[in-house]
């Protein structure tokens, strides 16, 4: 079956979230080159891009000591049609499941005209929020993982509200 953004995010929560790194005050707008959105991260995040035939997908994330930054796109071929409300539920249904964590809420978003799932989540090692967007075969996600036993509601709140979708005129919609 097609591969998904998840199977990425998985890998990446599941190796950081045994490692600690650093907490940066000062933070950066991150803007990838190709990925048509922006977004406030504290430090510079390392990529990872899956390439395959129907789909690709690249991760950019950050760990600190309390919190795994998650931002990434996928990109489908363009022969493969999807629907948005099957799709955005199955990326839900996916991340959770692969994190062993437990679906605590959902809701339909929008963001600039692209249909979105807002959802929460949690396991024993972390409480997960993330938002996916679909915008024509092109798949967004931002997600944060708080570790277990951390708390740092300010900084996941930044992070959310900093995500943007770039301009039209600059990257059009896929």
């Amino acid at each position: 079956m097609l591969k998904r953004i998840n199977s990425a995010i998985v890998f990446v929560l599941a190796c950081a979230l045994a490692v600690g790194a650093f907490q940066n005050a000062e933070w950066i707008k991150f803007s990838p080159i190709g990925a048509g959105f922006s977004v406030l991260m504290p430090a510079k995040p390392e990529e990872e891009i899956k390439p395959g035939d129907d789909f690709t997908s690249h991760l950019f994330s950050i760990t600190t000591d309390k919190i795994i930054y998650l931002a990434g796109y996928g990109e489908y071929a363009p022969s493969i049609k999807l629907s948005a409300d099957a799709e955005l539920t199955t990326n839900r249904d996916k991340f959770l499941k692969g994190l062993n964590a437990t679906l605590l809420a959902s809701k339909q978003i929008n963001l600039d005209g692209r249909p979105g799932l807002e959802f929460t989540g949690e396991s024993e090692q972390a409480s997960f929020k993330s938002r996916v967007y679909l915008s024509g075969n092109r798949v967004y996600q931002v997600a944060v993982a708080v570790l277990s036993g951390k708390a740092d509601g300010d900084n996941v709140d930044r992070f959310f509200a900093s995500f943007a979708f770039a301009n039209t005129e600059s990257h059009p919609k896929p």
